[in-house]
């Protein structure tokens, strides 16, 4: 009996695919005349010779229709950056440098990352927002008129906040107070400018946007009476809960792997944000002192595919923009954690014990930041019992020196706990057989071009050559 577990080349070929296609948004959602007199603006006052335009991936069809419009009223060379180095939502001072551009002008969805080269104007989207519906879920939430609030927003509602705020205050709400994005000074906790750095325990702190990571970013990194959602897909006011129970597991499972990891990989995801060199050193100086080797990979956009070839690796740290969400990815074949996490697995003064809030911004581990704490200060602890394994780990303290003798092989030394340590993994590339795609430039001739297969993947046609 035969069975026949493949179809006809022409059925293939002539199949239907339905394809779901996102709405495009228009011209009139990211460009007015208003957006147009502030780029003249920014140009003449800041005397830009070379003006690169970047446009989040989602407005990019829109790039030819800004650039042509605002080159009728400047004098100065215009670039439209098509790809970015990283996320569209970062400024991309590496792909600006290559154009030796002075300025650069960011469309659409802006994470507001602080640069530290060029100076930055930011045209945000104009997304759609019931504003008297939102009023009429506010004023059912919240019907106490002397209750504290604290309105947050994505920046694409932020042409309508100043007309939620009138309204507000027409209905006697006296105790609203609404975050302000920092556009060109410091944040005080993410792209957000708070008064007088104001805490928000005894308040309710409102988002108007969508479920999505921006939500999430501010929903884990802001403690609060308690988290509403304006939902502007569906005009819908509803609670939301921030740190849930299956979030926790899951990162504090990666946390573990963190501390068993023996090699670390420190994924570079920006090259311009302020302060990603020093959170890198702080990290390196946290694994030397558990005796983990650590490894800096810098591959651009980030995926799993290009971090599955460094099967060595024990678990990833991304140092990038907030706005990633590849943490909650199932591709990654080794866990990808945020530095935060890093910081609770390497840093003994996180020893048990997990904060209330929650951040994926590097910059509050460093020493300014509120999340920042001391190693030095941490209580010393010789042992810990892994949780995944429940092998006993070895901790060292701050008097521990790693390296003591190295032997003449160089292939292994004397650890501070007595043990050796093999240290010959700088060579282990250089050991596989496939090292990459490596065009050996001059050192291979010519090839014959030859016939190749033909037909679909399903149903090759084999040539005899």
């Amino acid at each position: 009996m035969s069975v026949n577990f493949s179809s006809s080349d022409s059925e293939v070929i002539d199949k239907q695919v339905d394809i779901q296609i996102d709405k495009k948004i228009k011209l009139s959602d990211i460009w007015t005349g208003n957006d147009l007199n502030r780029c003249i603006k920014f140009i003449r006052e800041k005397f830009l010779t070379k003006i690169c335009l970047q446009f989040s991936d989602d407005i990019l069809h829109l790039a030819v229709k800004i650039e042509s419009e605002l080159a009728k009223h400047v004098d100065s060379s215009i670039f439209i950056l098509a790809d970015t180095s990283y996320g569209s939502c970062c400024i991309d001072e590496i792909a600006a440098s290559h154009m030796q551009a002075d300025g650069l002008i960011h469309f659409g969805h802006a994470c507001l990352s602080k640069v530290t080269r060029l100076p930055i104007l930011y045209i945000f989207p104009k997304n759609e927002l019931a504003v008297d519906k939102f009023i009429e879920c506010f004023s059912s939430k919240v019907p106490d008129k002397m209750e504290k609030v604290c309105i947050f927003y994505d920046v694409g509602s932020y042409h309508v906040i100043d007309a939620i705020a009138n309204k507000l205050n027409q209905l006697n709400y006296i105790n609203i107070d609404i975050g302000k994005l920092a556009e060109s000074e410091e944040a005080d906790v993410l792209c957000w400018s708070l008064k007088n750095n104001q805490s928000t325990e005894n308040y309710i702190c409102i988002y108007i946007g969508k479920d999505n990571q921006s939500f999430f970013n501010i929903s884990m990194g802001i403690k609060c009476k308690k988290w509403l959602l304006f939902d502007i897909t569906i005009n819908s006011l509803k609670e939301m809960q921030s740190m849930d129970t299956k979030f926790l597991m899951k990162r504090s499972h990666y946390i573990e792997k963190c501390k068993d990891a023996q090699t670390l990989g420190i994924v570079v995801g920006t090259l311009t944000m302020k302060g990603y060199l020093d959170i890198i050193k702080h990290i390196q100086d946290l694994a030397r002192r558990r005796h983990i080797k650590t490894y800096i990979f810098s591959v651009g956009k980030i995926n799993s595919a290009k971090l599955a070839n460094f099967s060595e690796i024990d678990c990833f740290v991304l140092v990038g923009c907030s706005e990633n969400n590849l943490y909650n990815s199932r591709d990654f074949y080794k866990p990808l954690i945020s530095v935060f996490e890093a910081e609770m697995a390497l840093n003994p003064a996180w020893s048990n014990q997990f904060p209330d809030t929650y951040s994926t911004d590097f910059r509050e581990m460093l020493p300014e930041g509120k999340l920042y704490r001391s190693s030095n200060e941490a209580s010393v602890v010789n042992s810990d019992v892994s949780l995944i394994t429940g092998k006993l780990r070895y901790l060292s303290d701050q008097n521990d020196e790693e390296e003591t003798n190295v032997n003449n092989d160089g292939t292994v030394m004397e650890t501070g706990n007595n043990q050796l340590s093999d240290i010959d993994s700088l060579n282990k590339f250089q050991e596989r057989t496939f090292q990459g795609l490596d065009m050996r430039l001059g050192q291979d001739g010519a090839a014959k071009v030859e016939m190749g297969r033909k037909g679909v993947a399903m149903s090759y046609n084999e040539l005899d050559f």
